[in-house]
């Protein structure tokens, strides 16, 4: 049987923040180094092509850990390269996600399900049981 989803309001949130920007930013830091060696793989000699697709591999293997430390956490990856994320959460019964990107101080935006990024609106239009005020 499949665990039930973890839900978060902004303030429950912005508490696991200071771990999840810990996590994003090595996610960010190895994706870069993984597109970097990408390219450096396309225009390897072949003596050399063994060690790069190793290293890929690992780094592979090592985004691939942290994706599932967030996933533990309860909130989803949507972008290893931007670091953007979403946390799950209902504004009534509808729901609905928590938008975070590497670099804001907090979680200020959420979006509907089926808008994405392109949907984000300001926090301050959900109801306060969602920001964690009630």
């Amino acid at each position: 049987m499949a665990e039930p989803q973890r839900l978060f309001t902004v303030a429950r949130a912005n508490r696991a923040l200071p771990l999840v920007s810990r996590v994003v930013d090595d996610v960010v830091v190895k994706f870069v180094e993984l597109r970097r060696l990408d390219g450096e793989r396309k225009g390897a000699k072949h003596e050399h092509l063994e060690t790069i697709e190793r290293k890929m591999f690992d780094l592979e293997g090592e985004i691939e850990r942290h994706v599932q430390e967030l996933s533990a956490i309860g909130c989803d990856l949507k972008d290893p390269q931007k670091g953007l994320l979403d946390f799950p959460a209902k504004n009534g019964s509808r729901a609905i996600c928590l938008c975070w990107m590497k670099g804001e101080a907090r979680v200020e935006f959420w979006h509907p399900l089926e808008t994405g990024f392109a949907g984000r609106r300001p926090v301050s239009e959900l109801p306060p049981e969602t920001r964690g005020e009630a």
